[in-house]
This record gives C-alpha cells, sequence and structure tokens, in this order.
C-alpha cells in the first residue's frame, strides 16, 4: 500500500473502480473516514482527501451527519454530465434567475487580491480557524453595522462556503428546540431540504413553528419587501411567543434607499439569526457566506464550533477582508445598483412600448425586479410553455392570473441588457 505514488490516490483509484464497475450500487454507503483509515492503516487526513477528490469527480455525495454515498455509477455518471451539458444550455434569457450579471464584477480585479492573499505562505498551513479568520469576521461587523444597522462584533459572527454550510451548523445549535420551521418563502428548496434532513417538520402554519425562517427584503418570488410596521411586529411576536427567527436578509443591498428598512437583527439581536452572503454582490461562485448569532447561540456555537471545518479558503477571506476593507465592495454595490437599475428601466420602457395601456408597471422596492398586468387572452400556462418551447427558451416568473390580466414579473440580474427589449417584443407576440 505504501510503495508507489501518494497514498490518498490508491485509496482513490480503489473505490473509483468499485464504483464504475458496479460492484458498490448507487446509495451504497462508504466506511466512514475513521474506519477507512484503520483498514488501511493511513491518516485520517489521507482518506478526507481521496473522498473529497471521489465527490468531485462525481462518484460520491456527502450527507451531512451521516457519511459518503455512492453518487453514480460510471454510466449514470456520463449520462448526468450529458445532462448538465443540456441544462447548461437552458434559457437564453433568463428573468426568474437569482444570478448575477458578470460584467458588473471586476474579476482581474478580484485576481489581484488573491494574488496578494496567497503570499501569507505563515497562514496557509493550517486548516484555518473553524469560525472564520478574526479580520474578515471584524469587517463584516462593521460593514453590517454600517448597512444594516446590525448589533454584533466579530465573536457572534460564523463565516461559511454558502447559507446551506451555515444551516447545517445552525441546525446542530438549535436541537433543544421543537423541531417545526414556518418558510415565508416557500420557494428556497435548498433550505428547506436543510431542515427535512435534519427531521424538522415544515409547517406554513407560523404560530405552531418554533422558528420562523424569514426574508424581509425578498419576501416572496416576485421580489417583495416586508414592511418596517410588519419587522416590528414579526420580532414582538416571536419574543413574546418564544421562537426563534432566521433573517435571511437575501437582496437587502438592493433595497429602495428612499425607504429604508431596518434589519430584523437590528430590532432584536437576542432572538434573531442574522444570515449574509456575498453572492450577490461578487460572484455566485466564490461561495462566502456568513451568520451573526444572538449571544445564546454564540456560547453554544463556543463549545462545539471546532467540530465543524471551516469551509472557505483562507486565500479567499483574506482577499475579501483587504476588498472591503479598501472600499471596493462599497464601490462594487454602487457599480451593480446602477446597472440593475438601467436593466429595470429599459424592460419597463419596452414593456409600455409593447404594450401600451393594456399593462401596468408595479412599483417594486428594488431595481432587481420588474413587475407588471397585462391583459391578455392567453393563459400564464400557455405563456410560460410557449416561451420554453421557442428555440431560444425565455424564461418568466408567473405570479398571478385574474380576471383576464397576467400578473409577471421579471428578475434583470442574469440577463444581458440587449436581449431585453427583443425578449418583450418575443412575449408581446405571444400575448396580443
Amino acid at each position: 500500500m505504501k510503495s508507489d505514488g501518494f497514498l490518498y490516490e490508491k485509496i482513490y483509484f480503489f473505490y473509483k473502480e468499485l464504483i464504475e464497475t458496479g460492484k458498490l450500487p448507487q446509495g451504497a454507503k462508504l466506511p466512514s473516514i475513521r474506519r477507512c483509515a484503520q483498514i488501511r492503516q493511513v491518516s485520517k487526513t489521507t482518506v478526507e482527501q481521496a473522498y473529497i477528490n471521489l465527490c468531485d469527480d462525481g462518484y460520491l455525495l456527502p450527507k451531512s451527519q451521516s457519511g459518503y454515498y455512492v453518487s453514480y455509477t460510471g454510466r449514470q455518471r456520463e449520462e448526468s454530465k450529458a445532462v448538465k451539458r443540456e441544462e447548461s444550455a437552458g434559457f437564453v434569457s433568463d428573468y426568474a434567475s437569482t444570478g448575477v450579471d458578470s460584467t458588473v464584477f471586476d474579476l482581474s480585479l478580484w485576481t489581484r487580491y488573491v494574488k496578494n492573499a496567497l503570499k501569507h505562505a505563515d497562514r496557509l498551513k493550517d486548516y484555518g480557524i473553524p469560525q472564520g479568520e478574526r479580520e474578515l469576521r471584524e469587517q463584516i461587523a462593521n460593514y453590517t453595522s454600517s448597512t444594516r444597522n446590525c448589533v454584533c462584533d466579530e465573536s457572534n459572527i460564523v463565516i461559511g462556503a454558502g447559507v446551506q454550510t451555515l444551516l447545517n451548523i445552525l441546525c446542530a445549535l438549535t436541537d433543544g428546540r421543537e423541531k417545526s420551521i414556518y418558510f415565508n418563502d416557500t420557494a428556497y428548496r435548498q433550505g428547506i431540504a436543510v431542515f427535512k434532513d435534519r427531521g424538522y417538520k415544515i409547517t406554513d402554519d407560523a404560530g405552531g413553528a418554533s422558528i420562523l425562517y424569514i426574508s424581509p427584503s425578498h419576501a416572496a418570488k416576485r421580489g417583495d419587501i416586508i414592511s418596517i410596521n410588519r419587522r416590528h411586529s414579526l420580532v414582538q411576536y416571536a419574543r413574546k411567543n418564544g421562537k426563534l427567527i432566521i433573517e435571511d436578509d437575501y437582496d437587502s443591498e438592493f433595497r429602495d434607499l428612499n425607504r429604508p428598512t431596518p434589519s430584523l437583527q437590528s430590532l432584536d439581536s437576542e432572538n434573531v439569526v442574522y444570515l449574509g452572503t456575498f453572492s450577490k454582490l461578487l460572484l455566485p461562485s466564490l461561495r462566502i457566506s456568513y451568520m451573526i448569532l444572538p449571544p445564546a447561540l454564540t456560547q453554544k456555537y463556543a463549545l462545539i464550533g471546532d467540530l465543524y471545518n471551516q469551509t472557505v479558503s483562507i486565500p479567499d477571506q483574506i482577499a475579501l477582508k483587504n476588498y472591503i476593507y479598501d472600499g471596493r465592495l462599497s464601490s462594487q454595490i454602487k457599480k451593480a445598483r446602477k446597472l440593475y437599475t438601467q436593466k429595470s428601466k429599459l424592460l419597463t420602457d419596452a414593456v409600455i412600448s409593447c404594450f401600451g395601456d393594456r399593462a401596468e408597471i408595479e412599483r417594486t422596492a428594488t431595481p432587481l425586479y420588474v413587475r407588471c398586468t397585462i391583459k391578455s387572452g392567453t393563459t400564464l400556462n400557455e405563456l410560460v410553455e410557449r416561451l420554453k418551447n421557442r428555440l431560444e427558451p425565455i424564461r418568466i416568473i408567473p405570479v398571478e392570473e385574474k380576471d383576464g390580466k397576467l400578473g409577471i414579473a421579471f428578475s434583470v440580474s442574469a440577463v444581458n441588457a440587449e436581449n431585453i427589449e427583443p425578449d418583450i417584443k418575443k412575449i408581446a407576440e405571444i400575448l396580443l
């Protein structure tokens, strides 16, 4: 076993062959890292590296608190690749996407920050601080305090690669509660999946839930924002009835500055877990998110935090810390808001031009979305299907259909500006 090559490669190819030949079928569970290390008389780090590589290549699927499972056999893996290639062709214009406009982010600038971070050789020799690098947590505390009035310091903040990663940690901190949770936006399937996997009951009755998952700046797929009065009522209700609020402050950076709304965490830092992400501000692929824990959960995290490895690389954390400190993030937000405002205006003008008095534009509190109501004899289902089956498919957000009027929402964040006017004309060809 120890003669040739890296030890983790031998373990990698051993399991790869078993999976591709079907000797390990889809769904089969591999030995735990500890058990495999004992059997093969190697370190746990060696086994972990092999398993990670198998996950990266699509052979294994990690399940939190459970282990590693076979994801594909050889043939299934190739079929999956073909499906993914087909899906990537997808919609030419996706007005339901939560992605970002890549033109708004200066990738070359970010690359310079990462290269500079790689010069910190002394800090790259270990796995880093499980909670996240202290300097980045300090910058996040300053940022959220100044932009969202959050009450926190670096000790309350936990960094992770994506909101799902943080929710898994949060579930461990809330195990003492009754396992029931209410989502104000049931379209957030990834978040719901985490809590379901942890044995939580997903309920549509806020009064019967012990945890309330609220997205106040993106309350539904149409981009609604919860009013100030409603926010005060929510925190008062939760405090009075002993409920924990998870505030996913998604899209808050693009809210209407003329009507500022406080974060729920700023209204009750004792009873609200605040979730934030840089995916919408930078690039989704960077996968840097954070949560601000209330004091009671911060104390619980101090007891178990070391059991969870940090999932964001140290270079990315150092790069983001310097990026925020140098004022680049503030400039990025202004640039993105300006671009999304311009695209919203383009779409609004196109709707008015194509539909005239048959369309009504609804005021939204964020430039990311345009909502409208259009008079038409075509149903929403017919519209969605015909747009989907075009040679160059278009995807929209169907909202409601009532009295011959179609409610439609458009997310402009991930679409190309030059496609907007032609897309609206294509929609008009179907509806008029």
